[in-house]
């Protein structure tokens, strides 16, 4: 075999799906990881885009250069043989049959988060990966954050004692301006604050605790009207924000609030955890460190503890570089197609869509506690290796 076959063979051809804010973020990942990660068993290559529009193709083939094919059709990237692996960065509603057609072409996926906009569809999706053998994983970034995985770490090592609570915080000011202009993300199945920045936190909880049991959710639009593209005012049907309370399956109790319309916030995560030896709390405004106390009785401060090696681990930036959103993206990725386990599965995608349904439940009936389904065991819906 001479050299260039064998580079060909450790070729990993991408077709992105989607090229808005997300995909465009996803294309720089496609294209930062070979350099972050060279001794992964495949070499990711963008090959081809599939956008929703003429004028984002188009905006695609300008960004994105020779060599990557740009259209509007998804069947068209499905039917390129230099696609090995998709990256699905559409729009939520749209993930159960794309996802599906992805599957049935026996190509391996990754999924921006969340999995699908009805767990029936996510169900679905995890059914006909396993018994197609593909490799597939859903886009729950920040598991790929240093402290949260140090925050991991110590609770299941037992410092922190049995924990008793969880609290979880997602702000942002995306939604403040009322003249902003409606787009999927406010209307539709897919739509709404819950699923968008919620989906991460349920993701959290499930990965640093355990799964879910019961939850209570209310959810509240703040702004009732948005200009289309046209200017005119169009109702907005999604939340902008969800308060949500939490029973574990080990008794543990938690508290989740998201919302896209707080003055001044950026994109801010906060995570407390509280057990009977210790405690601990993590601030995205500082990604590379946690705050800690152990000891029980006599743990009476916390203690900052610095972590800014992500798993797995990248050549660059170097293990002393502060790392940031866009290596945590790229270690997702690079995790999936190296076989890791951090990476969330589809199973573990679905747990979340359950619970985000659940949440959805309760809202529309006065925040009632609802239960958690459950029709898999719990260890499917861990991070079993694909």
């Amino acid at each position: 075999m001479t050299q260039r076959e064998m580079n060909d063979t450790r070729q990993i051809g991408i077709g992105l799906i989607g090229y808005g804010g997300i995909g465009r973020l996803h294309a720089l990942i496609i294209r930062m990881v070979p350099l972050m990660y060279p001794n992964l068993p495949g070499v990711p290559r963008l090959v081809a885009v599939a956008t929703a529009s003429d004028a984002s193709a188009e905006r695609a083939r300008r960004e994105l250069g020779d060599g990557v094919t740009c259209g509007t059709s998804i069947e068209a990237l499905l039917a390129d043989p230099a696609v090995t692996m998709v990256d699905c960065c559409a729009p939520t509603g749209d993930h159960g049959w794309i996802g599906e057609a992805v599957l049935s072409s026996r190509r391996d996926l990754f999924m921006e988060k969340p999995l699908a906009a009805d767990p029936a569809e996510s169900a679905r999706l995890v059914a006909q990966a396993a018994a197609l053998g593909v490799r597939a994983g859903v886009n729950y970034h920040n598991r790929h954050v240093p402290a949260i995985q140090l925050m991991r770490q110590h609770a299941a090592s037992g410092a922190l004692g049995t924990i008793r609570s969880v609290h979880m915080r997602y702000y942002r000011a995306s939604n403040l301006r009322e003249d902003r202009p409606i787009s999927w993300r406010m209307a539709g199945a897919g739509g709404g604050v819950l699923l968008d920045l919620g989906s991460h936190l349920l993701d959290l909880v499930e990965y640093l605790i355990g799964p879910i049991r019961r939850i209570s959710a209310r959810l509240r639009t703040v702004v009732a009207q948005r200009p289309d593209a046209s200017g005119t005012l169009v109702p907005v049907t999604a939340d902008d924000i969800a308060w949500l309370a939490l029973e574990l399956d080990d008794g543990t109790y938690g508290t989740i609030e998201v919302s896209k319309v707080v003055p001044g916030a950026g994109d801010e995560i906060v995570i407390e955890a509280y057990g009977a030896l210790g405690s601990c709390r993590y601030d995205s405004r500082d990604p590379n460190g946690l705050e800690l106390a152990t000891g029980g009785a006599a743990a009476t401060t916390l203690r900052r503890v610095s972590a800014s090696r992500a798993q797995p681990a990248a050549s660059l930036p170097s293990p002393e570089t502060p790392t940031g959103v866009l290596q945590w993206h790229a270690a997702a990725l690079a995790d999936l197609i190296a076989g890791g386990t951090i990476t969330a599965s589809l199973a573990a995608g679905l747990a979340v869509d359950r619970a985000l349904a659940a949440a959805r439940h309760s809202a529309a009936h006065g925040g009632i506690m609802i239960d958690v389904e459950r029709s898999v065991q719990p260890q499917e819906l861990g991070d079993a290796p694909r």
